[in-house]
């Protein structure tokens, strides 16, 4: 496996750890929900068979499965790979503009006061 393979792949691991089992880094400090902020309520639901629920938090969520496991076992095919990351970027940052637009502040896309620049400008 070459550099830039193992490079593609450590990245895709490092951002679906972030999306679904890390605190949100953006939300922390910025309070403001991320493109993948509700995955883990997601998942949460699926694996509880409430689709219903799982799509409301995170209709993305399945894609973001499929996209995994397909670079876990397709990730010889360099070309294909960057392709569908792109298209799947894509998804999500559409998905996460209409979700602002339609849902912020209300659930499930909420601000949170617990945030770093909130708590610098309480106390300034």
């Amino acid at each position: 496996m070459d550099f830039q393979k193992t490079k593609t792949l450590g990245i895709v691991l490092i951002l679906f750890l972030l999306l679904l089992f890390y605190k949100c880094p953006i939300q922390s400090v910025t309070g403001l929900p991320c493109p993948g902020c509700n995955m883990k309520t997601s998942l949460y639901y699926l694996v509880h068979f409430k689709f219903s629920l799982s799509l409301y938090y995170h209709a993305l969520l399945i894609p973001t499965i499929v996209m995994f496991i397909w670079i876990v076992f397709n990730h010889k095919n360099h070309e294909q790979t960057k392709k569908l990351l792109i298209v799947w970027a894509i998804f999500m940052i559409v998905y996460y503009i209409y979700r602002m637009i339609v849902y912020f502040p209300d659930s499930p896309m909420m601000y949170s006061k617990e945030n770093l620049i909130y708590f610098i400008f309480r106390h300034v």
